[in-house]
């Protein structure tokens, strides 16, 4: 498959993210924004550009992971399923199409200017049939004159701007007034739109060169240079103009240069306006009649909306569905609808990129790897969840209609048409609840995929599953040998990938795994322990791991976690699933670099379970000639009889093992930070892993804190139920 050339530098990636931002944004909605908060707009546009912040963060994210993803559709779609990416889908779609009216109504209001009276509605729908045909013949792609129409519109803004406040004494809207907080808020929703434009590069992630450096410094730097034209702009508008001259003013670029700069500068201004809204409205019916388009092709949309046309090469039924839309949002709806209507979504679809990069981040899917991450995470994706959600929510009642009116028609779509063409579950249905287990020894499920001839009919004692990311595979191997006491080890070797990938094209070893197999064979020989190695491509990480345990009638599963570290920020442990599923004991190691263990801690908590943990750390006692040490933990003041009485606990567990053991009983006041000091005098840590994940422990369960604290490297063992 012949890959995109990475030919994009940093100057391509701020041309193009500015080209998608500037236009309508500026030449027509400031008068609609005026008409709401007076002369404060230029404060609507920094608090909008503020919101927008933390998805334009979220998203260069997330464009570094998936870069030939295509967008927010399949960034959702991959992460809450189907049915949500069918209503972002749909919401994408129509808020570019009403982006694109917003910005032919406006094409029609600096047209006026130009030639004799025409009804303004009118004009837009001949816009629209011409727009359309051209994209349907394929002449609608967007060329290196649009970057030369924003630069020449940049260029003539910022003369326009300094013209006019150069002149001024009192710019009106400065200072501001917190009394006008709740318009200037209702304005910040309103004009949202101006910068829906910002992440669109992102889709082309994988023609940049370098991404992980120019993608998020391109969308950054053209956001600041926007919001400055964007605050600067309103500021001149204010100061030289009546503020009643400005509301509902769909040409109020226009004005300012009539009363600056006289007749032949407010054409050469209104010109540039056309110029740059017909290129917007164009690329914006170019890239919604794309979402359709994908939809279709991942069975989510009729057939017929992914239809090439034979000589144009253009979905053809996609642009006449979307030039249609375009259509009856002009002829319906009056613009200011258009461009609260279009805010709206946009508003949501923000909102759940933010929410998408702390779901992808936290349920640790093994595929999710961005070249480049979000700084200041999660807090600055709560913040652009929390304030987009409040802008939603001083929008009122069109809001809830702009919700109502995407939700429903794609909740439709998804039961009537999708849900019975498609079986993937997203990130969030793969990692949370299940009800699709195997009671009975399973066979390969469609979800799981052998590279090699594996075909797991041989029962093991131990199932170690290597999910790429351990700090020693062969480490924990050789704890897995310790176990199985000569008996027979599975290693499965297991790569995630999206649910949208085709497993069929695995076919091949990487040279990592190859490399991998070869020291595997080794350490079998060495151990005397027959070992395989098989290398498996999966959709389903946890299930996999699940149905390979099942599969192999294994009494042990080991697993490499790092547990939870300080201050970081969780939805839920990756291993609580297999936690509350397995029927053996799951044994979760944190590989601290230590490679001779001659000490072996181990905590005690007096139930049933310490037996399991006795006997784990004799075999591994035994295979590294090390000595155990069992502690009992208490906060509470023991008498004579109760200290009496665990003493002569720990001393049964210890007698009965054909190794060096002592123990003794310590008291703390923070379990968690008197485990961590007694842990570094000892190479490994041994504990009985019980702490079920519930909705409050955001930051780490106890056992989560521990794996990640110890000073050691820990083995967590859940024991399995009786």
């Amino acid at each position: 498959m012949k890959k995109l050339e990475r030919n994009l530098g940093l100057s391509s990636v701020i041309s193009i993210s500015i080209a998608s931002m500037l236009g309508s944004g500026i030449f027509v909605l400031p008068g609609l924004a005026f008409e709401v908060t007076g002369p404060y707009v230029w404060i609507s546009y920094l608090i909008a550009a503020l919101c927008v912040l933390p998805a334009a963060l979220s998203k260069s994210e997330l464009a570094t992971a998936m870069p030939a993803s295509g967008g927010t559709y399949i960034y959702i779609e991959r992460t809450f399923g189907p049915m949500a990416g069918t209503i972002a889908g749909l919401g994408l779609w129509i808020s570019l199409l009403l982006k694109a009216a917003f910005a032919l109504m406006g094409f029609g209001a600096y047209l006026s200017t130009l030639t004799t009276s025409f009804d303004l509605k009118y004009l837009a729908l001949f816009l629209t049939v011409i727009i359309t045909i051209l994209n349907i013949i394929g002449v609608g792609k967007v060329s290196g004159l649009l970057i030369a129409v924003v630069i020449t519109s940049t260029l003539g803004l910022t003369i326009l701007n300094i013209g006019t406040l150069s002149t001024a004494t009192v710019i009106p809207g400065i200072p501001f007034s917190f009394s006008h907080m709740d318009s200037i808020l209702l304005a910040s929703g309103l004009v949202f739109i101006s910068y829906a434009g910002v992440t669109k590069v992102a889709a082309i992630a994988e023609e940049i060169k370098t991404p992980e450096k120019n993608l998020p410094r391109g969308i950054l730097l053209s956001l600041l240079i926007v919001t400055v034209l964007y605050c600067v702009t309103t500021l001149a508008l204010a100061k030289f103009l009546p503020i009643d001259q400005l509301k509902s003013n769909l040409r109020p670029i226009y004005t300012l240069a009539q009363v600056f700069g006289g007749n032949t500068f407010a054409t050469i201004m209104a010109i540039l306006a056309i110029l740059t809204m017909t290129s917007m409205a164009n690329a914006g019916l170019l890239a919604a009649s794309r979402f359709p388009f994908a939809m279709s092709r991942d069975h989510l949309f009729p057939k017929s909306f992914g239809h090439i046309h034979r000589k144009f090469l253009t979905p053809v039924w996609s642009i006449l569905a979307s030039g249609i839309i375009i259509a009856c949002a002009i002829y319906f709806l009056n613009i200011a609808k258009i461009a609260k209507l279009a805010s709206a979504f946009i508003l949501v679809l923000y909102m759940f990129v933010n929410i998408t990069v702390i779901a992808l981040r936290e349920t640790h899917i093994q595929w999710y790897r961005p070249t480049y991450k979000s700084p200041f995470y999660p807090y600055i994706q709560i913040f652009g969840i929390i304030s987009t959600f409040y802008l939603l929510v001083m929008m009122k009642d069109l809001a809830i209609i702009g919700l109502v009116s995407i939700s429903v028609p794609g909740i439709l779509i998804y039961f009537l048409y999708a849900k019975s063409r498609v079986n993937r579950k997203g990130v969030l249905g793969i990692r949370g609840k299940r009800k699709d287990l195997f009671d009975d020894t399973p066979n390969f499920s469609p979800t799981m995929h052998s590279l090699g001839r594996c075909e797991l009919d041989q029962d093991a004692n131990v199932v170690v599953a290597l999910v790429g990311n351990e700090k020693s595979p062969e480490m924990l191997i050789d704890i897995g040998t310790s176990l199985a006491d000569g008996e027979q080890i599975e290693v499965a070797h297991l790569t995630e990938a999206p649910e949208q990938s085709d497993l069929n094209d695995f076919t091949d070893e990487d040279p990592n795994l190859r490399s991998l197999r070869r020291r595997v064979v080794a350490m079998a020989i060495e151990k005397t322990t027959p070992i395989n190695f098989d290398p498996i491509v999966t959709h389903d990480l946890s299930k996999s791991i699940f149905e390979i345990g099942q599969r192999l009638h294994c009494n042990w599963l080991f697993m490499e976690w790092k547990g939870r570290l300080r201050g970081t920020f969780t939805t839920q442990s990756p291993v609580a699933w297999l936690r509350s599923h397995l029927s053996c004991h799951l044994a979760i190691y944190r590989d601290k670099g230590v490679r001779y263990t001659r000490k072996i801690l181990i905590i005690l908590d007096e139930n049933s379970n310490d037996e399991v943990l006795a006997q784990a750390a004799y075999h591994i006692a035994k295979n590294n000639n090390a000595e155990l040490t069992f502690v009992y933990l208490t906060n509470k003041d023991l008498d004579i009889s109760e200290t009496s009485n665990l003493e002569k606990y720990i001393r049964d567990l210890s007698d009965e093992l054909d190794v060096r053991a002592v123990g003794h009983i310590e008291h703390y006041q923070n379990k968690i930070e008197k485990i961590e000091s007694l842990s570094v005098e000892y190479d490994l840590l041994l504990f009985n892993t019980s702490t079920n994940y519930k909705w409050y422990n955001v930051f780490g369960t106890e056992d989560d804190k521990i794996i990640a604290q110890a000073s050691c490297s820990v083995l967590g063992i859940h024991t399995a139920p009786a």
